[in-house]
């Protein structure tokens, strides 16, 4: 018995792929799954897909709407009453897991106390506990002492730890002043029907741009990526936003304050991302923070050019001129300089898209699932 833990608080987000990809696989070869997430009235396409295969599904308390207002604070008076009455993870550990993987941020389980007691009380009894760090803000910590404490320990409960980048085992080594010996690396798997490169759109006057991701400005920067391009001395580009989030109002009056409405399109949410790559030349990621986001991958297995800030794992996948373009920071100064770059480099676009196909084909895990499984089994 596998047991899953997602911390996010959405209906479903990209760092559920890697773990539903595993438990897919590992309903399908005889395990059993049991997942606990926060409750959320939206029921993911995916999640119905794991309960048809035999997922046992539990939810927490947590739930808050996003128009709750001034009810905001009786729903999580009542949240946490619901938490004290009835223990979520007792009923998770009735089912005796052998394994137990949480699914996070890098530091989320710091709020994880319950959890946390449920393994330590354990000891020598206790399941397997795996730990997955999608994401860390290298410029900010963003934890205090007695977080970092707790986080530490919940490490060192873990037969691995794993990070999707480098940098942000490196972040975490920094910000919790630590080493993490038991820490490594897994990729996240990619949401493509084919990973053949797309014919390049011929280069035409106008260049088509593509913002693909969240919208949730303080994790993907779009606010300051739009302050960039109203500053942009080159006027002949359109930019698409894939996506949603809660930040979505602020853009769009962003844009409209900017005076780019004629040039900023919203697309919404497309789950088919090789139709984005039909028609776009260069996908932009102006992240403040990152773990190594899915959608650089994808662009560049579909043979797309990203521009790109030095945050997370960017810099794993981009060499800078030579398979995309790199901006040293997320500020409006780096993301121009890396813009008029990768501008005065327009003739060599099919080339370089090429070198970012190629190169991603090298990194990138096809069995991304089933590395993760195994490695959970092996333990």
């Amino acid at each position: 018995t596998i047991a899953v833990i997602s911390m996010i608080r959405d209906a479903w987000g990209g760092s559920e792929e890697l773990w539903y990809e595993m438990a897919k696989l590992a309903l399908k070869n005889g395990h059993r799954v049991v997942h606990l997430a926060f409750e959320n009235p939206q029921k993911h396409q995916k999640l119905k897909e794991l309960e048809a295969l035999g997922l046992i599904h539990l939810q927490r308390p947590g739930w808050v709407p996003a128009n709750a207002g001034k009810k905001k604070l009786a729903y999580l008076g009542w949240n946490y009453a619901r938490k004290k009455l009835k223990d979520p993870f007792k009923k998770l550990f009735s089912y005796q897991p052998d394994a137990v993987l949480y699914n996070g941020t890098c530091y989320s389980v710091a709020s994880e106390t319950t959890l946390l007691k449920h393994l330590a009380k354990r000891q020598n009894c206790a399941p397997k506990f795996f730990i997955i760090g999608h994401l860390n803000n290298q410029f900010i910590r963003g934890i205090s002492d007695a977080d970092a404490s707790r986080i530490l320990f919940a490490y060192k409960l873990c037969k691995q730890v794993f990070f999707v980048s480098k940098r942000n085992l490196e972040t975490a080594q920094r910000q919790l002043c630590s080493n993490i010996g038991n820490a490594s690396i897994i990729r996240n798997p990619v949401n493509l029907s084919s990973t053949e490169m797309i014919p390049f759109p011929e280069i035409k006057s106008t260049i088509q741009l593509a913002l693909v991701g969240n919208l949730i400005t303080a994790h993907k920067g779009q606010d300051i990526l739009f302050q960039g391009l109203s500053q942009w001395e080159q006027k002949d580009w359109q930019l698409t936003v894939y996506g949603t989030g809660t930040d979505l109002p602020y853009l769009k009056t962003l844009s409209s304050y900017l005076k780019l409405n004629d040039q900023i399109h919203f697309a919404g949410q497309v789950n088919d991302i090789r139709t984005i790559w039909g028609k776009n030349h260069l996908l932009l990621m102006p992240s403040i923070m990152e773990g190594m986001p899915l959608a650089v991958v994808e662009a560049m297995l579909c043979g797309r050019i990203c521009i790109v800030t030095d945050v997370g794992g960017n810099a794993e996948w981009i060499s800078h001129g030579t398979n995309g373009f790199m901006a040293e920071a997320p500020t409006v100064k780096a993301l121009l300089e890396a813009l008029n770059t990768a501008w005065s480099k327009k003739e060599q676009w099919v080339a370089i898209a090429e070198n970012a196909h190629n190169s991603a084909m090298k990194l990138y895990d096809p069995h991304a699932g089933a590395t993760l499984l195994n490695r959970i089994i092996a333990e």
